[in-house]
């Protein structure tokens, strides 16, 4: 399979964005907070993405199987035909600012990081799928994440996740309890053509 690997998507949030996306209405004083946390952000932050292509390959009432894995998907097994491409994707903070987020004590220093990384994933999942839909002249696409708006078991996540046959070590994106992704401002997912 071809690895499509970003050790470092791009990102910019200028102070307003900021102001907006962390609802401080503007706050004087808690602007003043985020300045210095924001300017660390931008020093160390190195969020990263990995995603391919894969294909629907069977499809029945049941599920859909993408590269042959089963997937009990409802969404999913909704918006795509058998033979249709998909891709699997993975975002992440990175461990950089992971780490970074465990020195913050303050509880508002916490609730900025904790938005800014949040940021960046949203960021990060516009920046893979507007290179899905380049690649292959989509118009727009469809976003599965397991668990979000659907039941999705653990093991089915675990199932996506070893799509990647280890190439998550690369963006330093690893398995915890429950099978859930880490660092924690990560996320998984399937993107498909929305029609």
């Amino acid at each position: 399979m071809d690895f499509k690997i970003f050790e470092k998507f791009p990102f910019s949030y200028d102070i307003e964005t900021l102001d907006k996306e962390l609802h401080l209405r503007g706050n004087e004083a808690m602007l003043d907070m985020l300045e210095p946390i924001y300017e660390m952000v931008e020093q160390i932050a190195r969020p990263k993405a990995i995603y391919f292509q894969a294909e629907a390959t069977e499809k029945t009432d049941e599920s859909v199987k993408i590269n042959g894995v089963p997937f009990e998907s409802q969404l999913l097994r909704g918006y795509v035909e058998q033979g249709e491409p998909v891709f699997p994707y993975i975002v992440t903070v990175g461990t950089e600012l992971d780490d970074y987020s465990k020195t913050l004590k303050d509880s508002m220093d916490l609730f900025m990081i904790d938005e800014i990384m949040n940021l960046l994933v949203n960021t990060g999942k516009v920046f893979v799928a507007d290179a899905v839909k380049e690649e292959l002249c989509w118009p727009m696409v469809q976003d599965y994440v397991p668990g979000n708006g659907e039941e999705w078991s653990t093991v089915e996540q675990k199932r996506l996740f070893d799509m990647f046959a280890g190439e998550t070590t690369k963006i330093g994106v690893t398995l915890g309890d429950n099978y859930f992704v880490l660092p924690g401002r990560s996320t998984i997912g399937i993107l498909s053509q929305k029609r």
